[in-house]
């Protein structure tokens, strides 16, 4: 087996996660433009949804493919955000990799292995840290700050969601899938389908069903324009009738799984027959019995047959004189979907008594013969259905590639809705009292930096200007660690340098170079609780200058117990949480992240903290480009001036985006580089392992 491997470098990494990022950025937002692919073969992928361009990309490095893994598994999950994850995605490792470059400076005078042992290390260290940032302190910053910031779909006094209210999300989702050219026309559709299909119904059960099964909840006409896009009340099956005798008034609908002519005999059954005379008696048998069951279904009332496989003529002909109409070869998803949503199970005529009455059976207003485009389908309407009312989406497209666009939009709408409408969960492994004491007071300073932040909009357009006009930047003063930061890698505005600089809310640490990457041993300890414990130690902030205590404190394992018991019940982003559009949430996230790198007491957080916050605000940024020069340090100014003032987040903002989403967002970013910092080497076989012979033994191997 012929093998090669290699070593993953961080600043490959970033490489690869930058050349991806910038296929991307351009579509980002309400005004990004379209993504025209093109293939070998000749075909060509115009879309705007990053994930399926990411999909299409044929990329040969396995951590490339890795990072597009980690976006499918994402957007399968919120059905949106692939472009914004590799845009995070990029910026936090090229951040990670400018830390890097200024920590290993000392290893310069020891040997190259060495060298790279003592980075690897560095590198499981920060994906540890990584990972403990994302449950012990991200979650608690959403939980106690960030939650007071969310609005709600719902009203005050009402728990069903308003029309007015569901548009605006769906608006928003679409905006930023499709254009702004058919995002109005799909919104409405989608949130006339969902009003449709929940009606009277349980919601989160009615989401997860269309999820599942969408792609037998909607047909794609070819060669309309979108406009001729509807909603049909019922089910359109893909296929057409074998068998068709119209019937009127209700119609009972059965449906088999097997073949109801049964052969000579069952699979892995050897019949013998001697003589042409026990051939056509078992034939003749057979045929009787086809006919007594057909017979029986007509007894029973039963109008229409739904089949998974296809019947013999002999079915055919009895049905069409018993007059029952076939359908056949409908596909399991389809079968599955009828079952689910009726409640019913198939008639099994190999098992079940042909003599006894059939009661599972389903009942439908209409069976009827339906035209779309050069097709022929059946439509069918369910009636008594206790999980969903089935209605069914007919996406129309002047080309295969438009209607396939709209197919994704729609499907991942729902998707989207079905993570806003349910509770997320949070873990929090601190003193929600201790902890909130440091996080309540950034409310109370953002009241204090008013001349700050008019001087830092000044300073931004300054440096939005110079960037335009080619100007070298200086350096920017900061941590001894990093000194070789400049202005240009952080794109020209750096919030937190600022805050730090006139807020004065605390000194600049000077720590040791080797301090950040220097391996502990007591960090990667063989027992899980201990290693939680001892980074949990350095996750806690700082002591408090006014009383001189500290914030937060780690618990005894009884006080933690009691202290988790009382919070675990508000420990959830609350169903149908929103926030406005823009980067409004990523801006927050940032402010109160940002002010726990300031109060906490291990350097090593506190930076990795400092960077995922920087990081946050590449999402504002690049949503902020296509607009007027200064849209961004305004659009900041206007979150903290409303963070300090206790007013709601820009009520103008009339689009909404889920607040869930935009959290399961940033984790699985989080999670996806910590997966990626663990890789340490990269081996790829080139050749398959052969199939040792049955007839070889261990000797002779």
């Amino acid at each position: 087996m012929a093998t090669t491997a290699s070593r993953v470098a961080l600043g490959r990494l970033a490489q690869e996660a930058a050349a991806l990022a910038g296929v991307v950025r351009g579509s980002l937002g309400p005004e990004g433009g379209q993504v025209l692919l093109t293939r070998p073969t000749g075909e060509v992928l115009l879309s705007r949804d990053g994930r399926r361009v990411l999909e299409a990309l044929n990329v040969e490095s396995p951590t490339a493919r890795m990072m597009i893994t980690c976006i499918s598994t994402h957007c399968s999950l919120t059905g949106d955000g692939a472009k914004t994850f590799i845009i995070l995605l990029s910026a936090l490792l090229q951040g990670l990799e400018r830390l890097g470059k200024a920590e290993f400076s000392f290893c310069k005078n020891i040997q190259e292995r060495e060298a790279h042992e003592e980075k690897c290390y560095g590198l499981k260290q920060i994906s540890q840290f990584l990972m403990m940032i994302q449950m012990h302190i991200l979650d608690h910053i959403v939980i106690q700050d960030l939650d007071k910031q969310f609005s709600s779909v719902f009203s005050a006094y009402d728990t069903k969601i308003s029309r007015s209210a569901m548009e605006s999300v769906l608006e928003a989702y679409f905006c930023g899938k499709v254009g702004n050219n058919k995002q109005k026309f799909l919104s409405q559709l989608s949130c006339n389908y969902y009003f449709k299909a929940t009606t009277g119904k349980n919601q989160s059960e009615v989401l997860h069903l269309v999820d599942e099964y969408f792609a037998e909840l909607h047909t794609t006409v070819v060669g309309l324009p979108v406009s001729s896009s509807r909603i049909l009340n019922g089910l359109v099956l893909h296929r057409d009738f074998a068998v068709y005798c119209p019937a009127d008034g209700d119609k009972r609908i059965l449906i088999v799984t097997e073949p109801i002519q049964s052969a000579l005999s069952d699979s892995g059954v050897e019949v013998v027959i001697t003589a042409s005379s026990q051939y056509w008696t078992s034939e003749i048998w057979i045929t009787k019995r086809t006919e007594i069951i057909i017979k029986q279904m007509q007894q029973n009332n039963i109008k229409v047959l739904l089949s998974s496989v296809k019947q013999q003529e002999t079915v055919h002909y009895c049905a069409k004189t018993s007059g029952i109409s076939v359908v056949e070869c409908l596909s399991p998803e389809e079968i599955s979907l009828i079952c689910r949503i009726t409640g019913i199970s198939p008639f099994r005529p190999s098992l079940d008594s042909i003599q006894c009455e059939i009661t599972e059976f389903a009942v439908a207003d209409f069976c009827q013969p339906l035209q779309l485009g050069s097709r022929r389908y059946v439509h069918i309407g369910l009636t008594k259905t206790p999980a969903l009312q089935p209605h069914c989406v007919i996406l129309c497209g002047p080309v295969h590639g438009v209607t396939e666009q709209h197919v994704c939009a729609f499907h991942g709408a729902f998707k989207m809705l079905r993570q806003m409408f349910t509770a997320v969960h949070l873990n929090e492994g601190c003193d929600p009292k201790a902890q909130s004491q440091y996080l309540s007071k950034a409310a109370h300073n953002s009241k204090q930096c008013t001349a700050a932040q008019q001087h830092f909009m000044e300073e931004s357009s300054d440096s939005i200007h110079d960037q335009a006009c080619g100007e070298q930047r200086r350096p920017c003063e900061h941590d001894a660690r990093c000194r070789t930061f400049h202005e240009s890698e952080l794109d020209s505005v750096d919030l937190q340098r600022l805050y730090q600089k006139y807020n004065c809310l605390r000194e600049t640490r000077r720590m040791d170079k080797n301090e950040f990457l220097e391996y502990s041993p007591n960090l990667y300890t063989t027992v899980e609780n201990d290693t939680s414990r001892n980074i949990l130690e350095q996750l806690q902030p700082s002591k408090d200058n006014c009383t001189g205590q500290r914030p937060g404190t780690l618990l005894t394992h009884k006080e933690s117990n009691k202290s988790n018991t009382q919070s675990n019940l508000n420990s959830f982003i609350k169903v149908g949480s929103v926030v406005p559009v823009g980067g409004i949430f990523e801006i927050l996230l940032h402010y109160y992240l940002s002010y726990y790198a300031k109060q906490c007491q291990s350097p090593n957080v506190s930076i990795l903290c400092s960077l995922v916050a920087d990081v946050l605000l590449n999402v504002p940024k690049t949503l902020c480009r296509a607009q007027k020069r200064n849209a961004f340090p305004q659009l900041y100014l206007k979150v903290t001036n409303a963070l300090g003032n206790t007013q709601q987040l820009l009520t103008n903002k009339k689009s909404l985006e889920s607040v869930s989403c935009k959290y399961q967002l940033v984790v699985s970013v989080l999670h996806c580089t910590a997966r990626l910092l663990s890789i340490d080497l990269i081996i790829r076989i080139k050749r398959l392992p052969q199939k040792a012979e049955e007839s070889d033994s261990e000797d002779d191997l």
